[in-house]
Order: structure tokens, then C-alpha cells, then sequence
């Protein structure tokens, strides 16, 4: 569930890609700004059914975007059809976890329209209090398929 009710959950627009460079910085600070640009293009390019691009949230629909997440639908070999959630970055004067519970039923929504049976968000291994958090979500109930959101935390291959 959505804690912050003024959080407006929406796929990156064209508009969006220059506004939300900063948010990419601070979590990728050797990204070049060009080579965002044409990440960004790629990702305006959402594919057949929503099955891959970046989600954006903000504080209100006129407000720059404080949040981003990446997706993309792929086969699994052990859930079958999933939409994978990743590369979340979240800048906000309330709490980053709303950001993220935010982000989560549209996530769903768009796992269910695209097909997948599963919605997995990849965190950040320093996150632990936001893998805590997803740790308390089962399945959503309300979709006339279910969908179970996978937690997984991503490792540093450094």
C-alpha cells in the first residue's frame, strides 16, 4: 500500500530524462550525462505491452520526479514470466521506503498486464531496512491473476 498518497507513480516521458539526471548521479555518480540521455531513449521505447522502461514518482503530477526505477519483463527458469524491478533511487524529504511502496503497485499492475506471474524489486545490498520493510509483502490479492513480489538483494561484483 501507497503510505503517501501524493505520490504520483508514472512512466518517464521525454520531459522527464533531463530532470532526472541528478537523481541517476547519486546513485551512478560516473554516469555522463550523454550516456544517460541515450539510456533514457532506450527506455522511452517501453516495447510491446509495457514489458520495459523506467518508472518515475513525484510529489505531485506539476512536481520533478524524486524517485526512478527500471523494469523488464524476461522468462525465469524457477517463477516463469517475471518483471524485474531495479536500479531504485529515491530522493525525498519524507521517507525513501514511500517511494518505494509507491512504486510497487504499479509495478504489479504492469507484471499482471504484461503477463508475468511474479514482480521481483532488486535492492541495493546497503538497503537492509527497505528489504525489511518488502519482507512484510505477500501476495496482491486484488488482481484477477496474483502476483507474488520477489525481494532479492544485489551484491557488489566489485
Amino acid at each position: 500500500m501507497n503510505s503517501d498518497p501524493s505520490l504520483v507513480v508514472g512512466l518517464l516521458g521525454p520531459q522527464d530524462a533531463p530532470l532526472v539526471y541528478p537523481l541517476v548521479r547519486l546513485a551512478y555518480p560516473g554516469m555522463a550525462r550523454g550516456a544517460w540521455m541515450r539510456l533514457a531513449r532506450r527506455a522511452l521505447r517501453t516495447g510491446p505491452r509495457g514489458r520495459q522502461g523506467i518508472l518515475v514518482a513525484r510529489h505531485a503530477p506539476s512536481s520533478p520526479p524524486c524517485g526512478l526505477i527500471s523494469f523488464r519483463c524476461a522468462p525465469d527458469m524457477r517463477h516463469g514470466r517475471v518483471l524485474t524491478a531495479e536500479h531504485f533511487v529515491a530522493l525525498t524529504f519524507g521517507e525513501v521506503w514511500s517511494v518505494l511502496d509507491a512504486f510497487l503497485p504499479a509495478l504489479e499492475n504492469m507484471a499482471c498486464e504484461a503477463g508475468c506471474g511474479s514482480a521481483r524489486v532488486i535492492l541495493p545490498g546497503d538497503q537492509q531496512a527497505l528489504v525489511a520493510r518488502m519482507a512484510t509483502r505477500g501476495r496482491d490479492t486484488t488482481h484477477p491473476m496474483p502476483i507474488r513480489t520477489l525481494i532479492e538483494i544485489s551484491q557488489n561484483m566489485a
